[in-house]
């Protein structure tokens, strides 16, 4: 079934793949970006290639709260609601890493703002707007330091950590108001594309994560199709008992969770607890 889905932060990286990815399923895309350019060639290339789905453009710098909700009222009116909103800004920048102590604070505060807070801003700004037909999901992306600690990325690990938690703690605060928004969140692994190869051939990647390059080069990398397949299991409405989980896209075990619901939440399982 189509559905309006929102991605933030869509021109580059993981979020076009998804939004490539996620058109391909049949769905109609709002790109949302700051760059008018960047979001515009992306829409333009879904239109003209992909001709299961189709795509349309969003302007909102995700870091500023009243850009972010303008955004979202400008949407939701446009297409009379949205079903969608994935949160997938994020940066894992070359001067946020390194001993965290020899980091600048501000630069290590930036990583943590542009990661967690353009999250939060959109799960506040998407709920606004889908509760008055008391639908929809809310998809947060994990990442790295989130399972295991990620030596000289700790605020890119501090903040997807915080994601995590906060997308399960909104989706108890939904669930004990009643209303019928069902937020998420995943890892979509290590997938190629032109913002890793950067970041994995920065001199301080090199020093500090010289694994990544080994990844990169010689190893296997994740397939945004996984995440895409996430996804549209997620949104179609079979994983709703699942909600407030942490899934990865890697693991390919959505419809295992599924299967055994009851269990998962019965376990705690997908979730960040102290055993």
């Amino acid at each position: 079934m189509k559905k309006i889905i929102v991605i933030t932060g869509a021109a580059g990286g993981v979020g076009s793949l998804l939004a490539k990815g996620l058109a391909k399923k049949g769905h109609h895309i709002v790109c949302v970006g700051r760059s008018e350019a960047g979001v515009k060639k992306l829409a333009d290339t879904i239109n003209a290639n992909i001709k299961e789905g189709s795509a349309s453009i969003a302007l909102a710098d995700m870091s500023e709260p009243k850009q972010v909700d303008e955004c979202a009222k400008t949407i939701s009116k446009e297409f009379d609601g949205f079903d969608v909103w994935i949160n997938n800004v994020g940066v894992n920048n070359h001067n946020a890493i390194g001993p965290s102590w020899e980091l600048e604070p501000q630069n290590w505060w930036t990583e943590v703002n542009l990661n967690l807070y353009t999250a939060y801003l959109g799960t506040r700004a998407a709920i606004s707007c889908m509760k008055d037909k008391n639908k929809g999901y809310i998809i947060n992306l994990g990442g790295g330091g989130v399972q295991e600690p990620k030596p000289f990325g700790s605020a890119y690990g501090a903040a997807k950590s915080a994601i995590v938690k906060f997308t399960e703690t909104v989706s108890i605060e939904l669930a004990q108001e009643k209303i019928n928004i069902k937020a998420f969140s995943f890892n979509p692994g290590f997938i190629k594309n032109d913002r890793t190869e950067i970041l994995v051939e920065s001199k301080v990647c090199k020093k500090y994560m010289p694994k990544l390059e080994a990844v990169l080069k010689y190893g296997v990398m994740s397939n945004a199709q996984d995440s895409v397949d996430l996804i549209n299991t997620i949104i179609s409405g079979s994983a709703d008992a699942l909600a407030g989980k942490y899934f990865f896209a890697d693991d390919k075990n959505i419809e295992e969770a599924i299967a055994n619901s009851k269990a998962f939440v019965r376990e705690e399982k997908n979730l960040l607890r102290v055993k």
